[in-house]
């Protein structure tokens, strides 16, 4: 029999009230292959999301999937955060990978402050289905808005290229303080999006920039 966790229920019933409301609001129907359509996204992924079948729907969608929808939704007047769609009060987290299955590993990575990368806080354990060595993590030091609170921990893998619309993590002038960029290709240029309301950065950029890798895993403090 297939588990299924919390997480899964808890998007589909959020996701679904938030399809709903919009087509009461605008007084039109509004589809679930219509919110695909506006994401620019595969309608397999918002149907697998919101799947009648338990066991059939899709229980660790990507942090870049959750973040757009909370976006669209967000520009389109409804106050909903990544808390609300998960349902969680004060909870840790983690967005992407929330299932141990049979073809993932245990590592211990070494964990760092966003504040310091020379501050080493310690070693957390993390289960990834890949087999890079090249792992490590970072803890908030403050909130990172709109999303994420002080002490939600980010999984960086430094051998994975950034494609369109991942997350990265970044240090900007030399310094040791690491933020979290969303790499977006436009055609022939690369923004590094802020998901707060700083300036994007356009590669290459004045600003020196090192990427320090993408991040695949979010143990989220909401």
């Amino acid at each position: 029999m297939k588990t299924v966790n919390n997480f899964s229920i808890s998007i589909h019933t959020v996701l679904r009230e938030l399809i709903d409301a919009k087509s009461k609001r605008d007084n039109i129907k509004f589809t679930s292959y219509q919110l695909a359509s506006a994401l620019a996204m595969p309608r397999s992924i918002i149907t697998k999301l919101l799947h009648a079948d338990i066991s059939k729907r899709v229980s660790n969608p990507k942090i870049e999937t959750l973040i757009k929808i909370i976006d669209f939704f967000r520009e389109d007047g409804f106050n909903v955060n990544i808390d609300d769609l998960l349902n969680l009060k004060s909870k840790s987290v983690d967005v992407q990978s929330q299932l141990i299955t049979s073809n993932d590993k245990i590592f211990s990575v070494v964990l760092y402050s966003f504040a310091n990368m020379k501050n080493k806080i310690g070693t957390i354990e993390v289960a990834v289905s890949n087999t890079t060595k090249n792992l490590i993590a970072l803890q908030a030091s403050e909130d990172i808005e709109p999303f994420f609170k002080r002490g939600s921990i980010f999984i960086i893998d430094s051998e994975i290229k950034p494609t369109n619309e991942t997350l990265i993590a970044i240090q900007l002038d030399n310094m040791e303080k690491i933020h979290i960029r969303k790499y977006v290709k436009i055609k022939n240029k690369i923004f590094l999006k802020s998901l707060a309301n700083e300036d994007d950065i356009i590669l290459p950029s004045a600003t020196t920039c090192k990427i320090l890798g993408v991040i695949i895993q979010i143990n989220a403090r909401t």
